[in-house]
């Protein structure tokens, strides 16, 4: 068992991620993405692992932040200046949640995405999921 902290919703434990380089013009400040390591609440095992902060509250899992579309994920987690960053962290109370793979559906459509049914490469990515995830009902 790892001895990892449980992620909190606690600004001071945030780190604030400037990425620029991601964007048409890496020489400005901005945008930027809140991340932060530790376990998910409730993780009996304790699985130490980093989280990036999503625009409606939620905590996102970075290995199913990666496996997003580029533009899905700017639109999600990606915040265009730090007092946006900071008004959300002043609405975030109690424990944290962390998006699930059963609230991940929710979160694609209310982006307006939706991933094609015939793309072996989000298959391969889902069973990874499901392997890393054995306890959670995956579709």
């Amino acid at each position: 068992m790892s001895s990892a902290r449980t992620i909190t919703n606690v600004f001071s434990e945030f780190q604030l991620l400037e990425v620029s380089a991601t964007t048409k013009h890496p020489e400005r400040r901005g945008p930027y993405m809140v991340v932060q390591t530790g376990s998910a609440p409730g993780d009996s095992e304790f699985r130490e692992c980093t989280f990036a902060l999503i625009r409606r509250g939620p905590w996102m899992h970075c290995f199913v932040f990666f496996i997003l579309p580029r533009e899905l994920r700017r639109k999600v987690a990606v915040f265009e200046t730090v007092p946006e960053v900071m008004r959300l962290a002043e609405t975030l109370i109690g424990n944290p949640v962390v998006e699930t793979i059963e609230s991940l559906p929710r979160l694609l459509g209310e982006a307006g995405f939706r991933p094609l049914d015939d793309d072996p490469e989000s298959a391969a990515l889902l069973a990874e999921l499901k392997k890393r995830n054995p306890k959670q009902t995956i579709t």
